[in-house]
């Protein structure tokens, strides 16, 4: 993935040369450098996005595994409400639950928002591509 990166950076880096060796135009050069930081960090996303998801994962897991702890805790409760010991447990197993669902749900944020953010920068590099060959196309003419 970053050979074909550094490849098409170049690629396009030349086509900017080319280009300006006839009109120097700063436009075009500023639309290909945005474009390159943009796939740079495009691919910075990418890679947190599969560290988020399995983060996201992790903790779901444990969410569930608390919360199976803490069903388990409550009955026994149910049985002897009365029991101080075992109202203490409940109370730590509600408490731990509690504790991992929302980290759980953070970890779903997380993951949410490198989607949006990879989502953008997409649509930024297409936007920017476009204009490019708009300038491209208008010097041919």
């Amino acid at each position: 993935m970053k050979k074909v990166l550094l490849l098409t950076s170049i690629a396009l880096l030349f086509l900017c040369v080319s280009v300006s060796a006839q009109e120097v135009n700063t436009d075009s050069l500023s639309l290909v450098s945005k474009i390159n930081s943009d796939q740079i960090k495009l691919e910075k996303l990418q890679s947190q996005l599969e560290q988020q998801i399995k983060k996201k994962e992790d903790a779901t897991m444990r969410a569930q595994k608390s919360a199976n702890e803490n069903l388990k805790a409550a009955n026994k409760l149910s049985d002897k409400p009365g029991n101080k010991k075992l109202a203490r447990r409940a109370d730590k197993k509600a408490s731990v639950a509690k504790r991992d669902a929302k980290k759980a749900r953070k970890a779903s944020d997380r993951v949410d928002d490198l989607q949006k953010d990879i989502q953008n920068t997409k649509q930024r590099i297409a936007a920017n591509q476009g204009k490019l060959n708009k300038l491209k196309d208008g010097r041919r003419e």
